[in-house]
């Protein structure tokens, strides 16, 4: 049974004010957080649909490269320490049969040869415009670049159908200006492995007039072709 005290604050107009205040601020809340979180939800899709932020492309320009970098360092290695030449290199993936079979010193990924992650390139930094091969990191000895020392096959490897965006921004970091050059050859034929796509290698001339001049003495440089843009680097040459 209530005392007298409390029926009387239970009816007390100034406290049922209060709780009425109280309601009205809990309801006040509650819309402007459904009104911040629409708010959210519609940058968020205004960010998507106009295309890759500056900031993302900025950090994906800056990930290939390193990845670049990190192949380099570790081809160099094998080849400095692990008397594996060039044509010893093993490009054989870990989800391949024999990755663990034959001689793995020679064996690019494998921990007991180069050691080096298989990476893949993340979906935001991809523009892909064919199947043929897939957007992707390609890597292998299968061609010859003309500038190089001589007429042997050197190793390149490329990141295949990334965003244009993230191709100028690229080419800003390793050669000083976003201008991507343009060759006049299929990038695949040039820079992947024909065992990957349709098409037929092709060397890799960069004379003027000829494939790629701009390309000439470039060990890393991002190229467009069909729509298609691709950042390669010159992992060793011979």
């Amino acid at each position: 049974m209530k005392t007298k005290s409390e029926q009387k604050n239970v009816n007390d107009p100034i406290r049922v004010a209060e709780r009425g205040n109280a309601l009205i601020y809990v309801l006040i809340v509650i819309v402007l957080f459904a009104a911040l979180s629409f708010t959210l939800m519609r940058q968020g899709d205004d960010s998507q649909s106009s295309g890759l932020s500056d900031e993302k492309a900025e950090l994906y320009a800056t990930q290939i490269i390193s990845y670049a970098a990190q192949a380099r360092s570790a081809v160099q290695q094998m080849l400095f320490t692990a008397s594996t030449k060039v044509s010893e290199l093993d490009f054989t993936t870990p989800n391949e049969a024999n990755f663990d079979t034959g001689a793995l010193i020679h064996k690019i990924y494998h921990p007991q040869g180069g050691g080096l992650t298989a990476a893949t390139l993340h979906a935001p930094a991809i523009s892909q415009t064919t199947t043929d091969p897939q957007a992707d990191w390609y890597f292998g000895e299968f061609n010859n670049v003309d500038w190089s020392k001589t007429a042997a096959n050197d190793v390149i490897l490329v990141a295949y159908q990334i965003a244009p965006k993230v191709c100028g921004l690229i080419n800003k970091k390793v050669n000083g200006t976003t201008t991507i050059p343009t060759i006049t050859a299929p990038i695949r034929n040039v820079m992947i492995d024909a065992a990957h796509h349709s098409g037929a290698n092709v060397a890799f001339t960069t004379d003027t007039g000829e494939i790629c001049s701009e390309c000439r003495n470039m060990a890393s440089l991002c190229v467009q072709e069909g729509g298609i843009y691709a950042f390669y680097t010159i992992i060793a040459d011979q």
